[in-house]
């Protein structure tokens, strides 16, 4: 399948009634993406009825006049094979939908109908509001929704971005069902009109046709005019210059400090804040981040971001910082204003952009993981600023030089444009948030520190980054050798194994290493992981200055934890990969943290651990149910004691005995010919040389079939929780398969019955589960008003009334078995996906590399008979094994039988088998 879209040949068209849209051929592509933006976000909210946008965008889903039942729009885009979604934003909402590539001409004609007639029938208002309020209570245990309605509160009164946009129950209902109805009504009237839309469309229909279909479909719709966006200034002189100080839920000590910009995102020619954010936010050595790092000041830094609109633009520098680092924190603006001074005196030194222009050039060219629902998106909003010409070629342009464009930007970045927020449970606060509760408090900044800014001292260690040795000429093909189309191995001995495979089918100049060490010294006991968890965060520490350089030049490394042990994986251009590869193994082998860094990191993991608890319910049950299935996954919980306890020396001796008896597995996939395959392989060995460990089990526990099991997470939140999670009795093709059908078959019904009718919830849906290949489905709740009794009974209710009455499903099962067969039989969309599959399939030891091909075999013979015989065991519960997790939040916990309740992890994983 290749979903890649032109936008250099797009076609415009203007409708005789206003409304424009971009047309994208995409002859082989197998799927339609469509996007609708209307100027109708919540800044268009009636000052008396905020969140009025947000309520009027779920309204539309709640049926229209062709499709008059709820949510009928959802279930008739995904038997079309595709899904639909929206949003509300701040100037505008966007309605979305992918659809099979041939089904266009049914689906824009339903789409059309829902944006242009929908019913607004009360019955649905109602509930919806219950929705959003559910959505509303969701958040508001939220640290980044909290920041934003303080963000709100600190701008601009006059501003429409000051208003509430979520809209609540307590909003909503200050306005009769009738009134709101009315209301409702009037916004959709004035905002949803031909003048006030852009349309994008990606698809492989003709364009001609596509062309008529929308004549069809929009050429009747009122033209309207289009929305007003004259906005005040976002900042008056009174909110710049300020200090906002915000207690966090989560441990956390973060300093944003935010330039207020006019809207310079839109400059796609120069694009200055691409360029200065790349600068700043530079982490090789002698950048701002290794200087606070070195002054043991922050631990991370991110530069760019913030929010943005048509006529502003948020440019915020964020850091992380440390205790030292939150004293100090005005050094650490100081430091900031030094190093931007550096930016704009070397703004004549042109090769430093060039650099980057290649670097987006190179991006561009040997771009993967394209999401192509994203950029129709995009392409919908950027009709209402650029000209056709311009949108043609936006997106492949890669920057030019431009001194006055880049010393305009840069002027912005002053000390009179500044806004500083710090975030710490130590800051002092003197008031409350609207709607979220969170402590805040407003303060001006010192006018002297201000002004110190125009001068900020001269900092010998910070410097701008030197030409980086990493960015290659050209990039070429090697030749291919047919024995090394799929993976084959190089070295298999008892404690190393290297496989190779060529890339012989995306010809691009790109590849992955792997090379992941199973290591029971670091994975058999808590401890264990603790010791680990400490190394690998100071050992990636320790490499992010050096290789820096190397990531943004398009070799990319990560470093990270599994179950067994620890991987080590490096994508991008192959030209010079397997040098870094080898540095980093040599790193991996060799690093150990001192005393001062071991102190630093374990600190960063409590940090993290702590927060992990503060999660939202559903993740936290998600989270266990790993834990619980997969024998070697710890809880935070219980890591945290291992953490907080173990020694500098016990972390030493944990990862020195890990590295005296290992077992490696590596793979290597891409633009590399067999001889260096092989040079590298030796390469690893030679590495490597105290390896005579063996392969570690990746089993999982084997729930009891007939009875449920019961585990109660803790969990500091209101809501309610359950996970129904129920276990194929084996890994086979059939059970798998069953498992797959099963989960799509109810996924829909089940969303309906308990969100759209019951009500009881706002987060609610089913998952296929697997751990480590072994099948299973999920049926999960999060709830604001319902006790987990309530939410397992309903859920066990819906579900032994659809297996009890699966026959039902007959007339959909085609269209749930196309849709199937489709998804698994999906070809790589890019050379990554394709190593990271070929390497999980090394992993499950599917050596012929086509599980899912046999899979989809396996759907196309299912029989209706064989999925009712599955669901009549499942309702009988004699075919898979039960797991209820739950957090009760302000509710009573579920009564059951002590027998079958979990209350130790470690005493449940010595006493449970295992597949």
């Amino acid at each position: 399948m290749n979903n890649s879209i032109q936008f250099e040949n797009a076609h415009h068209v203007t409708l005789p009634n206003g409304m424009r849209a971009m047309l994208c051929h995409t002859p082989t592509a197998s799927e339609s993406f469509v996007s609708m933006a209307v100027r109708a976000g919540h800044f268009y909210d009636p000052q008396d009825c905020q969140g009025l946008a947000h309520l009027l965008e779920h309204m539309l889903f709640m049926g229209s006049r062709h499709l008059p039942k709820p949510n009928a729009i959802n279930n008739f885009i995904e038997q079309h094979g595709g899904a639909i979604n929206a949003w509300t934003g701040t100037e505008y909402a966007n309605y979305h939908f992918s659809c099979s590539g041939d089904a266009l001409a049914q689906t824009l004609p339903a789409f059309a109908d829902m944006l242009r007639q929908p019913l607004f029938e009360e019955d649905a208002l109602s509930k919806e509001i219950v929705n959003i309020h559910a959505e509303f209570e969701f958040k508001k245990k939220d640290d980044l929704r909290r920041l934003y309605q303080i963000h709100k509160e600190t701008c601009n009164p006059q501003h429409p971005f000051a208003k509430f946009s979520v809209g609540n129950s307590d909003t909503f209902s200050k306005h009769n069902p009738g009134e709101l109805k009315q209301r409702l009504k009037a916004l959709h009237s004035e905002l949803y009109c031909a003048n006030n839309m852009r349309l994008c469309i990606a698809s492989p229909m003709p364009t001609a046709q596509l062309e008529a279909l929308l004549h069809q479909c929009f050429g009747s719709m009122e033209a309207g005019v289009l929305a007003d966006d004259n906005w005040p200034e976002l900042y008056t002189s009174e909110q710049l210059g300020i200090q906002i100080n915000i207690h966090p839920l989560q441990a956390a000590r973060r300093m944003i400090v935010t330039f207020a910009l006019p809207a310079l995102q839109n400059d796609y020619r120069c694009k200055p804040l691409n360029y200065v954010s790349h600068l700043i936010g530079d982490e090789g050595e002698g950048s701002l981040l290794a200087y606070l790092k070195h002054n043991d000041w922050a631990m991370n830094l991110i530069a760019g971001s913030g929010i943005e609109g048509d006529r502003f633009k948020d440019f915020n520098v964020s850091f992380q910082l440390t205790q030292k680092g939150l004293e100090n924190k005005y050094h650490v603006v100081a430091a900031l204003f030094s190093y931007i001074n550096l930016i704009r005196q070397a703004i004549e030194e042109d090769w430093r952009y060039q650099e980057k222009s290649q670097l987006n050039a190179l991006a561009l060219e040997y771009e993967e993981n394209v999401k192509p629902m994203g950029i129709v998106t995009e392409y919908a909003q950027h009709q209402f600023l650029f000209s056709p010409e311009e949108l043609n070629i936006l997106r492949a342009t890669i920057g030019s030089y431009d001194k006055q464009a880049l010393e305009h930007a840069l002027s912005f970045f002053s000390p009179e444009n500044l806004r500083l927020k710090v975030i710490s449970k130590d800051v002092e606060t003197t008031k409350a948030c609207a709607f979220y509760e969170a402590e805040y408090g407003v303060e001006q900044i010192d006018p002297e520190i201000l002004h110190s800014l125009n001068s900020p001292p001269l900092i010998d260690a910070l410097v701008l980054p030197p030409p980086n040795p990493y960015l290659g000429g050209e990039y070429s093909l090697i030749l291919p050798e047919t024995e090394f189309n799929s993976p084959t191995t190089l070295i298999d001995n008892e404690d190393y194994r290297f496989w190779f495979a060529q890339d012989q089918q995306f010809h691009s100049p790109k590849g992955d290493i792997y090379i992941s060490f199973d290591a029971i010294n670091f994975s058999n006991s808590l401890e264990a992981v603790a010791a680990k968890r400490i190394w690998l965060g100071a050992l990636n520490d320790y490499l992010q200055a050096r290789y820096y350089r190397a990531e943004i030049a398009g070799l990319h490394y990560r470093i990270y934890g599994h179950q067994a042990g620890f991987t080590l994986h490096t994508r991008g251009f192959t030209d010079q990969q397997t040098l870094l590869a080898s540095q980093l193994l040599d790193a991996v082998i060799h690093y150990i943290p001192d005393e001062k860094a071991f102190a630093h990191h374990k600190a960063l993991q409590i940090q993290s651990l702590h927060n992990a608890l503060l999660n939202k319910p559903t993740n936290r049950l998600f989270s266990r149910l790993s834990v619980l299935i997969q024998r070697n996954t710890q809880a935070p919980v219980e890591l945290l004691d291992a953490i907080e306890n173990i020694s500098y020396q016990e972390m030493v001796d944990y990862r020195h005995a890990a590295f005296t008896g290992y077992f490696v597995e590596s793979f290597m996939h891409g633009n590399w010919a067999s001889d260096e395959a092989k040079q590298f392989a030796d390469t690893i060995k030679n590495l490597c040389p105290h390896g005579g460990g063996r392969p570690l089990s990746r089993a999982v526990s084997k729930l009891p079939v007939g009875s449920t099991l019961f585990h109660e997470v803790a969990c500091k939140h209101d809501d309610s929780a359950i996970v129904l999670y129920l276990q194929a009795p084996s890994s086979s093709l059939t059970d798998t398969a069953l498992c797959m059908v099963l989960e799509q078959m109810l996924a829909a019904p089940f969303f309906n019955a308990l969100r759209t009718e019951q009500q009881l919830g706002y987060i609610v849906g089913t998952g296929y589960v697997p751990h480590n290949q072994h099948p299973g489905m999920a049926f999960y709740i999060q709830s604001p008003q319902c006790s987990p009794k309530k939410l397992l009974d309903a859920t066990t209710d819906f579900l032994f009334q659809q297996l009890h009455e699966i026959e039902f499903y007959r007339f959909y099962w085609p269209n749930i078995q196309q849709t199937l067969i489709k998804q698994l039989e999906e070809r790589d969309l890019t050379l990554s996906m394709k190593s990271q599959r070929l390497w999980v399939s090394l992993g499950t030891q599917d050596f012929g590399f086509n599980r899912n091909v046999k899979l989809a075999e396996r759907v196309k013979t299912l029989t209706f008979e064989e999925i009712q015989c599955f669901a009549n065991q499942l309702a009988k519960r004699e075919r898979c094994g039960e797991l209820v997790l739950y957090s009760r939040g302000k509710f009573d916990e579920i009564p059951k039988l002590r027998k079958q309740t979990i209350n130790s992890i470690s005493d449940f994983k010595q006493q449970i088998a295992y597949h």
